[in-house]
């Protein structure tokens, strides 16, 4: 932070904590405001007493996530005059957030990708400290910025794959290997040493179809049905050849399914360098400058004298849309073998795409297609292999029908239709969901398309999981059938309890997406709306019993006594967060059956006529009943937490375990009898 020397003053905990220079205000080189939030500030008063005051977040010209800090209201209305356009800054983003209404709750600054490191480009000395030209995860390449080794410092396995790849013997010169089909083995273990993970059968059968054409130097078509996985079986194939020292490879992919390639490497291939080729030109130009070949002063790591011989990637995946810009750059790289993936492009009768490829220098050739034999053109396929100069063979794969309901289950669905409490449709013969359908934006799990899936895991984050029957989830996915919210949530509580990988990989182990969920925040949230139900299942059946022991009351001195607030309003806030959900504070606060404003106006001292907003320009006055009831919640939180914890640890015998823990233990029971 060399440019906000003054301003600055570093902590021995390396934060940086704003000190006002009237000379010079810092603010002259603020990009933006993040996020707001009443904040302390120290206190002159003779009595020590916590004051807090309105707090900007900021992010700085030219540096990344990782030093944004909090700036007082006060700085800024200091320095209006000086710093122009400052104040229009702020009257904007105040109108941003208050655009979001109720929203505002889920609302996150910076998510936490955008301070985590992704890849570490390139390094350098600067004043006698080494420096690190780091990508960020969630931010592209023209986003990147030189970090000092100590303030990434917790992404030593960043570092060290950074250090591999440009100064470590990942592996010698690619060499050329005797193709021949005597030589071919199958390969017949399901995880194979060469990637991290299962295969399934039909995994293993078009790996081994993949290796043997390349044995024979056949270009293929790999024509599978959709969602069994032809991306895991391209990935496993290269994955196979690199193993042997072969690359480097060029995958080209429609662009909304670049990220489940990405994912896929990730997940399977982790070992390999994959780097996305795509952005905005100059994005892929600080790909090009680092991530493309090494430096000629680092011949000691490889020995050839031309570029060939200084790639620095062993797979380049990039879209068709680049192919067509960029072909001058990627043509001139002798490719070991190029896959296409073609999905729906297929559709097309004289793809531009195949012309562009026609050009590229490559030994072998595979096409991709998720497409069943009888709705693809297979003379076009023919034709567009022909003019790549090779034949083509197909190969489709077929999966057993499973067994039809029982008629214990029949009975169940028949029994949910006559009570009418859930919307069902009659599927005679219905065939199984697949697992993955479509790719991209148009990827469904289960038949949940990507905006379903979102809508689950928001309901489930806002009302738990309750009882396991589903009941809050059938308003928000209304097009769905009770059966499949059952078997979709049932899937989804498998996989949260079964991810335990301590590198948070963004697929599960079945390539299905993560998107964006945390495993540990998930199953918290399904931990507290569970104690939220069993206290309210409590209140309901002994309505003169308090809601915590004594025992538990005497270790939070807010729940024995607080003015204006009883032991009743703890009992309403209960049953309002079951009704409503975690964190609608301001659905709370309004909703007339539990009669909260009031309690909340009367202990903030506030007339409730102050709650409307008189000025437009004036701040959300009901964000002070949502804070109150979102902090006096916090309180039961802890102390259903606490109880919890003493409780698992008096019934089971052994140590307290962590709320995630008893969550998994719950939904395992749970589900295991469904």
């Amino acid at each position: 932070m060399a440019g906000l020397v003054l301003p600055l003053r570093p902590r021995p905990d390396r934060t940086l904590v704003y000190t006002p220079d009237e000379a010079a205000s810092p603010l002259m080189t603020m990009e933006k405001i993040l996020d707001s939030e009443m904040r302390p500030v120290p206190s002159n008063r003779p009595v020590p007493k916590q004051v807090f005051v309105n707090h900007y977040l900021v992010k700085w010209k030219g540096f990344s996530y990782l030093h944004c800090y909090w700036v007082p209201e006060h700085e800024f209305e200091k320095a209006y005059k000086s710093v122009n356009g400052l104040e229009t800054m702020v009257n904007q983003f105040h109108s941003r957030m208050e655009s979001l209404g109720n929203n505002a709750y889920d609302f996150v600054a910076t998510p936490p990708e955008w301070a985590t490191v992704d890849r570490i480009l390139s390094c350098r000395e600067e004043d006698g400290q080494r420096k690190y030209l780091v990508k960020f995860k969630g931010l592209s390449y023209d986003e990147c910025y030189w970090e000092s080794e100590s303030d990434i410092s917790t992404f030593q396995n960043e570092i060290r794959r950074f250090t591999d790849v440009n100064f470590g013997q990942r592996r010698g010169i690619y060499v050329d290997h005797e193709r021949n089909h005597e030589g071919f083995k199958q390969i017949t273990s399901l995880t194979p040493e060469f990637i991290t993970g299962t295969l399934h059968p039909y995994h293993l059968e078009g790996l081994n179809f993949l290796r043997s054409a390349w044995s024979n130097r056949t270009h293929v078509v790999l024509d599978d049905e959709m969602g069994l996985g032809t991306t895991i079986q391209g990935i496993a194939f290269l994955a196979s050849l690199f193993e042997e020292n072969v690359a480097p490879f060029l995958v080209v992919a429609p662009l909304s399914t670049l990220r489940n390639w990405e994912r896929g490497f990730a997940t399977w291939a982790p070992h390999m360098n994959v780097v996305v080729y795509g952005g905005t030109s100059q994005a892929r130009s600080v790909i090009r400058q680092h991530e493309f070949y090494l430096p000629r002063d680092h011949m000691n790591v490889v020995r050839g004298e031309i570029e060939q011989d200084r790639i620095k990637f062993d797979v380049i995946l990039t879209s068709y849309e680049i192919i067509d810009v960029d072909t001058e750059v990627l043509k001139p790289i002798k490719w070991k073998c190029m896959i296409v993936d073609d999905g729906y492009r297929l559709k097309n009768e004289n793809p531009k795409l195949f012309y562009s490829l026609k050009h590229y220098t490559y030994e072998h050739h595979v096409l991709l297609t998720g497409k069943p034999l009888q709705v693809v053109n297979s003379e076009q396929q023919a034709a567009q292999l022909s003019a790549l100069g090779k034949r083509k063979r197909n190969r489709k794969q077929i999966v057993e029908k499973e067994a039809g309901p029982t008629d214990a289950e029949a009975a169940r669905q028949g029994n949910k239709r006559t009570r009418g409490l859930y919307r069902t449709r009659a599927h005679r013969n219905r065939e199984p969901r697949p697992l993955i359908e479509g790719q991209g934006k148009s990827l469904s799990v289960l038949g949940f398309r990507r905006g379903q899936r979102k809508t689950f895991l928001d309901t489930l984050m806002r009302y738990g999981i309750g009882r396991y029957d589903w009941k809050k989830f059938v308003h928000p996915l209304m097009w769905k059938t009770y059966d499949e919210i059952n078997d979709y949530g049932i899937f989804f509580l498998k996989h949260i309890i079964k991810d335990t990988q301590d590198n948070n990989p963004p697929t599960f182990s079945d390539m299905v997406p993560k998107e964006g969920l945390t495993r540990d925040k998930v199953l918290t949230r399904i931990t507290v709306m569970m104690l939220v139900e069993e206290k309210v299942k409590l209140i309901e059946n002994h309505p003169t019993k308090a809601v915590f022991p004594d025992h538990v009351i005497g270790r939070f001195a807010t729940l024995r006594k607080e003015e204006n607030w009883t032991k009743e309003h703890d009992k309403l806030l209960l049953r309002a967060v079951s009704k409503h959900g975690f964190a609608k504070w301001i659905d709370i606060a309004n909703d007339e059956e539990f009669g909260l404003e009031q309690v909340i106006c009367k202990a903030l001292q506030v007339p409730v006529e102050n709650l409307i907003r008189t000025d437009p320009g004036q701040k959300d006055p009901q964000r002070r009943l949502s804070d109150y009831l979102r902090k006096r919640f916090e309180i039961l939180e802890k102390a259903m937490s606490n109880e919890c914890a003493e409780n698992d640890y008096h019934f089971g015998g052994r140590s307290a375990r962590p709320l995630q823990d008893i969550a998994i233990a719950d939904i395992r029971t749970r589900v295991s009898a469904m």
